[in-house]
Formats: structure tokens, sequence, C-alpha cells
């Protein structure tokens, strides 16, 4: 997960199914299309989003309830 998107590391997801990982990578795509924030800071720096630290925490700040709702894969 962290390397797909640059948001969380292994450590904070690997208590997470293989499909709650998919719904959190769902989630993260769906705030770097619509985060009015994010986008602001798109258009400044073109550099690749992921690799802009403003956005990974934007990112991290968006997506922490949806990663703590998530139960731990059985």
């Amino acid at each position: 997960m962290g390397n797909t998107v640059g948001t969380f590391n292994d450590d904070e997801v690997k208590h997470l199914s293989e499909e709650d990982r998919e719904k959190l990578k769902q989630h993260t795509v769906e705030q770097l299309q619509t985060n009015q924030e994010i986008r602001e800071l798109m258009k400044t720096n073109p550099k690749l989003f992921t690799g802009i630290q403003e956005v990974r925490d934007i990112l991290k700040k968006q997506l922490a309830p949806v990663l703590q709702g998530m139960p731990p894969k059985s």
C-alpha cells in the first residue's frame, strides 16, 4: 500500500486484508481526484504528486479515519 500511493507505510496497513487494502486505495484515489487542497498543490508543483510531502500529509489526515475503521484481517 505504501508503495502504491505513498500515504501509509507497510507497517500501518499490515493488519488489513487485501480487500480492505484495495478499498483504502480507492479512497486514496478519490481524495487525489476531489480534494481541493491537493488539487491546488498539484497546480503549483508539477512533480509527481505522491512525491510532494504536503500531498502525502493531506492524504494521511483525510484517510486516517478510513484506516482506523477497517477491521484487522482474519
